[in-house]
């Protein structure tokens, strides 16, 4: 397709995987080269203002390590630049008869935009490929608040400037909600109690202590107590509402008997750490509240027992009546019909796509039961558990593997052929968010360099050289648009869809109840008491489950925590990104590292049976005893050992899900 580029500003969608999903206008100039990006001040929830590592985006898409051609694998091993034509018939001929079944697609949140993480499946399940589960993120949280709660909808975010009370459960917003944190700050001035719930103290805590709110630092994996126990509370002092639980829940009566045989205060505060006065305060702020709002994260559910963690926080708030007042995230106020990108009905035979657990990865390809494997919009060898298995497994000679991105990042190294990708400034997509409500249409606003194609460019001309159907081929970036538009017209209006059109963004309204069928829930109301948690073989009510660790060893729990100044591996490509990020660093309480004779700024070994990972040790009292926390994804290059640190997380499973256990992690560390 020919563009006519003029001197512009084009509305877009910030892609990286962040609930704020903000609103950007990308500058390019007539030659559509990119010039800048700033902020939206027409997006609701945005409104013009970019977190400081959007704001440096242009720095990846002008970095000099973009990739402009393909690579393929010579015969000295090597990676030496080529063709498309080349890349493709380096495709067929590796891929001729090779069964679907042994065709693994693994693809992740590099970029957020809908059709280019959605159209390339188009291609694998026309191949009969296997598919990763996507379980690298918030499945375990998912899993639990859906077992309770049911469609993951919640209330609007942007409500909260009329809570009274705010509890702020894992959800460290000065680094991954950062525009909720200008409304906190607005109602913690106002008066309004603000109480964060952390496993070490936060950037968001240091602020709320300034504004006058409040901070509880609880043991790792001790949540599901707390929750439980002011459940009791609830009960004992004629704060639940039975109206609610009568008319809205399952099992109501059958969760009241447990948590009264299973917890109490003085129970909950040997779990969990915390002081009998303090959850007594706790529990005060929220039954005295009239509009409460719990916003919870994702990452205190990355446990063994997380999804049973988000069921007893998720019970909590219907026994309190405000099971409408929990927001973890918002992805199905949207309900788009993103299945019309993906074509499962392309698959041979109308076969069901086969699932692959994404957190075992190293230990899927390690089993040999596949020849091939497709990556695009990830990097699974620095962001997959167990990551050294999954790097070892990638060099192997006998899988060939086809990696599309914008660098030669750690997967793509290991690649047989790395084809040229675009970013989000260089592609037609649609956008979601899950924090906000807003969708956007967003245009091709620059001309990529060299010969990077989008996803839907790359994938779309491996299909035809495939021989694929047509379905698979014959399409543009904004026909996708369209088709997605089309199929969810019982979501979107026809003047919702004009208003994309036009690059406004657009708030949806999420299904109704009836359109539910209720809750979304089996039963179609809140199940306190679930039989399809019983049929996975968890208990059917929410109960404390104390984390052993299993088999891991070590003296400490490792928290990998997001980064301030980096998002996933994205900006390692970015000068002042990395610059401003520093080397990689484990953070550890003074008296831990005085017990081992270790000192600030010294090198150490974070170690257990997995791997080893040598960085940079600063202490600070903010970490409790007995944790350490590496803040985001370090690159390999800075490590000397050339891991990341999941190759230290084990491939295990969560309790609900198949999400990973990367807070289960333990560690040594020493000098």
């Amino acid at each position: 397709m020919r563009y006519d580029f003029v001197m512009a500003l084009t509305p877009s969608t910030c892609p990286l995987d962040c609930p704020d999903a903000c609103g950007v206008l990308v500058e390019s100039d007539e030659r559509g080269k990119f010039v800048r990006l700033k902020g939206n001040p027409a997006h609701g929830w945005s409104r013009g203002v970019l977190c400081a590592k959007t704001s440096l985006y242009g720095e990846v898409v002008a970095s000099p390590a973009r990739l402009t051609t393909p690579l393929l694998r010579d015969a000295r091993g090597e990676l030496v630049p080529a063709t498309w034509d080349a890349a493709l018939a380096r495709i067929v001929e590796r891929l001729r008869g090779v069964p679907g079944e042994r065709i693994l697609a693994a693809w992740y949140a590099g970029n957020m935009g809908l059709v280019a993480k959605k159209f390339p499946l188009r291609a694998m399940h026309a191949l009969g490929a296997a598919v990763v589960d996507g379980g690298l993120c918030d499945n375990t949280a998912t899993a639990g608040y859906e077992c309770v709660l049911g469609a993951v909808i919640g209330p609007d975010l942007e409500s909260v400037v009329d809570a009274d009370f705010v509890l702020l459960w894992g959800s460290d917003v000065a680094r991954t909600v950062q525009h909720l944190q200008p409304k906190l700050q607005k109602l913690a001035k106002a008066g309004v109690p603000i109480v964060a719930i952390d496993v070490y103290r936060t950037e968001t805590m240091q602020a709320l202590e300034k504004w006058g709110g409040e901070g509880l630092i609880l043991r790792p994996g001790s949540d599901a107590a707390l929750a439980l126990a002011l459940a009791r509370l609830a009960f004992e002092r004629g704060h639940a509402d039975r109206a609610f639980l009568a008319r809205e829940c399952l099992g109501a009566d059958e969760f009241e008997a447990h948590v009264f045989a299973s917890i109490d205060v003085e129970r909950a505060a040997r779990a969990t750490g915390l002081h009998v006065d303090q959850i007594e305060e706790l529990a005060r702020l929220l039954f005295d509240a009239e509009r409460p709002l719990i916003k919870t994260g994702v990452g205190w559910t990355r446990r063994r027992h997380g999804a049973m963690s988000m069921r007893a926080v998720c019970s909590l708030a219907a026994v309190l009546g405000i099971a409408e007042r929990v927001h973890y995230e918002s992805f199905a106020s949207f309900s788009l019909a993103e299945g019309a990108l993906e074509r499962p009905d392309l698959r041979p035979t109308g076969s069901p796509p086969i699932a692959v657990r994404h957190v075992a990865l190293g230990l899927e390809l390690e089993s040999r039961r596949y020849d091939a494997l497709f990556v695009w919009g990830h990097n699974p060898a620095m962001t997959c558990p167990d990551a050294a298995r999954v790097r070892r497994e990638l060099e192997r000679d006998e899988l060939f593997v086809v990696v599309h991105d914008q660098f030669l990042t750690e997967t793509a190294e290991r690649a047989d052929v790395v084809l040229p990708a675009t970013t989000f400034v260089e592609a037609t997509d649609v956008y979601r968010s899950y924090g906000h409500r807003y969708l956007q249409y967003a245009r091709k606003a620059c001309v990529p360099p060299g010969e990077a194609r989008s996803n839907v460019g790359a994938f779309a001309a491996i299909s035809r050289a495939l021989g694929l159907p047509r379905e698979t081929w014959d399409v543009t970036e904004e026909g996708l648009c369209e088709e997605l538009f089309a199929a969810s017209s019982s979501r979107l209006s026809a003047a919702d869809v004009e208003r994309l059109r036009r690059g406004e963004p657009v708030k949806v309204t999420p299904p109704s109840r009836e359109r539910l069928g209720g809750w979304g829930t089996p039963s179609g109301k809140i199940e306190l008491s679930s039989a399809a948690a019983r049929a996975a073989g968890q208990p059917a009510l929410a109960t404390y489950v104390e984390d052993a660790g299993r088999s891991e060893r070590g003296a400490f729990w490792l928290i990998s925590a997001p980064s301030r100044y980096t998002h996933n591996s994205t900006y390692s490509h970015s000068p002042r990104h990395v610059a401003l990020n520093g080397p990689p660093r484990v953070f550890m309480h003074p008296d831990d590292a005085a017990v081992r004779g270790l000192s600030e700024g010294e090198r150490v070994r974070v170690h257990n049976e997995r791997a080893t990972v040598s960085l940079v040790l600063a202490c600070t009292a903010d970490m409790p005893r007995g944790l350490v926390r590496v803040d985001g994804l370090p690159r390999a290059v800075d490590v000397p050992e050339g891991v990341g640190i999941n190759a230290l997380v084990s491939p295990d499973v969560s309790d609900l899900g198949d999400g990973n256990v990367l807070y289960s992690t333990r560690v040594d560390v020493d000098r």
